[in-house]
């Protein structure tokens, strides 16, 4: 490695540790898929972090939501059975229990009192905020909406909940009754084969992707398989994370999916800005979200409307697979 133009024992060790990075992922970068118009997207949950922009057809058709990590936000969950009724929601997550909210709700509502006597609004009102959080956990996973405290993984290991398994049991519906959110740190990459397998019984996918840098390989090809059956429709750069080398890449990535089956009318490639005005908003609202420019490098490279075919073989305006009756 050619550093300081000689001797590397006379460079500072931190430029070393950063030139050894950016060598290593300059022969590894990530290439992001160019998403297409879709003009039924619509922001699902929280205005921030915990909301995804998701095409809603997929949600409509879907009569089973499988969503893949929860933490202390159920937003987008409730928002999708509002835009369909008739939705399912099944979530994995074991790293948030009904213990813990039950202790949540006993301790805040056991404050309360001290409080307001203590002369303390401000900490009153936070203990009752957690206590309704903690009843609207229990209210709305109750019926037909379960939290299945396990993790998803490719297999059952270690009372894991094997993700073959999870969606042959939610696929009773056959075709096209499926439709996944998954934000589990990393993890995607583990269950997203499976995924492809199945990819049939999906109406769409909203997946947050981690570690660009040192995952690209693992990202590009399983974005490859993805794209044979789904059409990428969105894209948004989580700014809790970094950006990568290139100092533009987002290390962490929303991207939500299309069954194309579902696409109405022609793929056009999207030219326009994103983060989208109106749908998108930064996951951590006290920091700028990241600007990504679809016709520039790190995405697939840009084609115009009138050729016949971009450079990853999609035809911008491509008749390649007709809407579902």
């Amino acid at each position: 490695m050619d550093i300081g133009g000689g001797d590397i024992s006379r460079v500072p060790r931190s430029q070393r540790c950063t030139a050894s990075y950016r060598e290593l992922f300059e022969r590894r970068a990530v290439t992001l898929p160019r998403p297409i118009v879709c003009d039924s997207l619509r922001r699902l949950g929280a205005p921030h972090d915990g909301g995804y922009v998701v095409p809603i057809e997929a949600i409509e058709r879907a009569s089973r939501l499988l969503s893949f990590g929860l933490g202390m936000d159920w937003s987008f969950e409730r928002a999708a059975t509002r835009l369909n009724p008739n939705l399912r929601v099944d979530v994995y997550d074991p790293y948030v229990q009904r213990r813990r909210f039950r202790n949540m709700r006993a301790r805040s509502l056991a404050t309360i009192p001290l409080r307001v006597l203590t002369l303390s609004p401000r900490r009153a009102r936070s203990s009752w905020r957690k206590a309704a959080l903690a009843n609207d956990y229990f209210r709305f996973f109750s019926g037909a909406h379960r939290h299945h405290e396990q993790r998803i993984w490719y297999n059952g290991d270690n009372g894991s909940a094997s993700i073959v398994d999870v969606i042959e049991s939610a696929s009773v519906d056959g075709s096209l009754s499926l439709f996944t959110k998954i934000d589990i740190e990393g993890s995607e990459y583990r269950i997203l084969p499976a995924i492809c397998s199945y990819a049939d019984l999906f109406t769409g996918l909203v997946i947050e992707f981690h570690n660009l840098d040192i995952c690209a390989d693992l990202f590009m090809a399983q974005m490859g398989a993805l794209q044979s059956t789904f059409d990428v429709v969105h894209l948004h750069g989580n700014n809790h994370g970094d950006l990568g080398w290139d100092g533009r890449t987002p290390l962490s990535l929303e991207i939500s999916l299309l069954n194309k089956r579902l696409l109405k009318g022609d793929a056009i490639l999207y030219e326009g800005p994103l983060p989208r005005p109106g749908l998108d908003a930064p996951n951590d609202r006290n920091r700028p979200d990241y600007v990504l420019d679809v016709t520039q490098w790190p995405f697939e490279p840009f084609t115009s409307r009138d050729d016949s075919t971009s450079a990853t073989g999609l035809s911008s305006r491509s008749s390649r697979h007709a809407p579902l009756s």
